[in-house]
């Protein structure tokens, strides 16, 4: 079956839904390997009860994407019997005997398992998410690690898969590169395009580099031949890019394979799906005692502002040994790792309660990687009407007060500002004098420039900038190159005179997730009327025609 995208609102706040737009946008320049996102593992969060249903999985993956999931690793298992790629650990049975519920459930040693649910459920609610979230607004870029896993028998579901011969694996059609090709190709930025862009990136990334959506070209490597050809040898693009420019929403990688697997033609699919070495950096971690933090494996180093020594690329870590209830301490945790520069990643089902049953743990875990904003902020986007009121708490600052986040505040209010150093990522100083929102854009040091932090990672080395200038001053807020003047809801990076991407109108940037289901709706009840009347008005000039021979009523064309 073919799973469909469902969005549902009132999973979001219009608090949350701005913190989530607002800290893609300043990150969207960044290049994608260095912008965490929390990862969720599918079969923790969605099958943790060992249900595999397609219409459950379709609404899981759908709600977790609502709520701010972008990269996703699914387990997924080749089943020689069925020749299909499933979700379930073992293939379906090709006779009914086996299924005890006499529908398309099955009972498979612990699992039950829907005849119709393979990986084309969850290709099909992407294809959805991204038909749905095509404007500037909802945009947003997805990564899919696949593991690959042997279905066990159908007659023998508890005992380990076998192991399968060349001749009994994926050919074809069936091979999970043409799978994700023909539903998603025009979507998908894959290793061939990496690899073309990467050698000519004078008609690629530094085509256009008008507005915000140029590259960050700071983080990587970059070369020019004799021709002034430049090159990459290391370099990703932005999210701007891709999804602004290039139209490529999803990028598929490959994580662990079973041994059962190690004879796929991986050579087949290398044109579409990344080795795992290309996109996921497994990061040893310790934890401290206390469960809030991180003891080793942060790449934030006090003693280096040099990217290369910095590689936080690609960085990933999993909390081991750590039970992820959403307690202050683990929400604590989770954001230490994207302030570290590592991307948390969550393989539990949460309190013992997967998505369908408890989505409530898995949307505060996501809220809980956000680096950016204070709880409660931005205030002007709280849904209290005194702060949405008069223009004011329309600007951003750092409030060392809150380890570094951001609050809203009076542009008019003067503190001192943020500065980049030379357009480094972790190279920041303050200005010499308090100021204005509006004047700190003329008040940075020369060759800095009034900025604002576009990961965890950089915003945590400005925040230590910030503490180790001020010392035990009362300087504790710092403005920091964020506003909202234009539009109450839509915060910019770039200026006082920059312009909000998506609208003039803070009613539609506030609503645009509701409004557009909504219209899409009353269009369908609008046509579904037509219909009805068209079809009225034909019945009864027919029935005006009928002739009535012998007691039985005719229709048709008199004789």
């Amino acid at each position: 079956m073919s799973g469909t995208y469902t969005s549902n609102t009132s999973l979001l706040t219009d608090l949350f839904w701005v913190n989530l737009l607002s800290q893609r946008d300043v990150s969207f320049q960044v290049p994608i390997n260095y912008v965490t996102q929390p990862a969720i593992a599918l079969t923790a969060a969605c099958f943790g009860d060992k249900s595999y249903d397609g219409a459950a999985g379709s609404s899981c993956l759908s709600d977790l994407l609502t709520v701010g999931y972008r990269r996703f690793i699914v387990d997924i298992y080749w089943s020689h019997e069925n020749q299909k790629w499933l979700l379930c650990p073992v293939s379906i049975p090709s006779s009914s005997a086996s299924n005890a519920s006499g529908a398309s459930q099955y009972i498979l040693g612990d699992y039950t398992c829907s005849s119709s649910f393979d990986v084309t459920t969850l290709t099909g609610v992407f294809d959805s998410y991204i038909q749905n979230t095509g404007q500037a607004v909802g945009a947003t870029f997805l990564y899919i690690i696949f593991n690959l896993h042997a279905a066990a028998d159908s007659d023998a579901p508890d005992q380990p898969p076998p192991t399968l011969p060349a001749s009994s694996l994926p050919s074809g059609p069936t091979m999970l590169g043409s799978i994700i090709d023909k539903q998603l190709g025009l979507n998908i930025y894959t290793p061939t395009i990496l690899t073309q862009e990467r050698g000519n990136l004078n008609a690629s990334w530094y085509a256009d580099t008008s507005g915000n959506t140029n590259l960050l070209a700071s983080y990587f490597i970059t070369d020019s031949d004799a021709s002034n050809i430049q090159s990459t040898p290391d370099g990703w693009p932005c999210e701007a890019y891709l999804s602004q420019k290039s139209n490529k929403r999803l990028l598929f990688g490959l994580g662990s394979v079973d041994s059962q697997m190690e004879n796929y033609n991986f050579n087949n699919d290398s044109s579409y799906i990344f080795p795992a070495d290309e996109v996921t950096s497994s990061t040893t971690i310790s934890i401290t005692s206390d469960e809030r933090g991180l003891r080793s494996g942060c790449f934030f180093n006090p003693q280096t502002t040099d990217v290369s020594k910095v590689n936080s690329s690609w960085a990933e870590g999993v909390p081991t040994n750590i039970d992820l209830n959403t307690t202050p301490e683990i929400s604590a945790l989770l954001l230490n790792f994207t302030n570290c520069g590592i991307s948390p990643i969550l393989n539990q089902t949460l309190g013992g309660e997967t998505v369908d049953f408890d989505i409530d743990r898995y949307r505060i875990a996501s809220m809980s990687t956000m680096w950016s904003w204070a709880i409660g902020e931005p205030r002007n986007a709280s849904g209290d009407p005194q702060f949405e009121s008069g223009g004011t708490f329309r600007c951003a600052f750092m409030d060392t007060n809150s380890a570094g986040h951001w609050k809203a505040g009076n542009c008019s209010d003067e503190y001192r500002a943020a500065c980049r150093v030379d357009n480094q990522p972790y190279s920041w100083i303050l200005s010499e004098n308090s100021q204005s929102f509006s004047d700190s854009a003329y008040g940075c040091p020369e060759n800095s420039s009034f900025d604002v932090p576009r990961t965890g990672l950089e915003n945590t080395y400005l925040y230590d900038s910030v503490v180790s200038s001020v010392g035990d001053s009362s300087e504790q807020t710092i403005w920091i190159n964020m506003n909202s003047m234009q539009v109450q809801y839509c915060w910019v990076l770039g200026g006082t005179n920059s312009s909000c991407p998506y609208s003039a109108d803070p009613d539609d940037v506030q609503r645009r997730t509701i409004l557009i289901p909504t219209i899409a709706a009353i269009v369908v009840l609008i046509i579904t009327v037509l219909i009805i009347f068209v079809k009225c008005n034909s019945n009864r000039i027919s029935r005006r025609r009928k002739r009535v021979i012998e007691g039985w009523e005719y229709e048709g064309v008199p004789s």
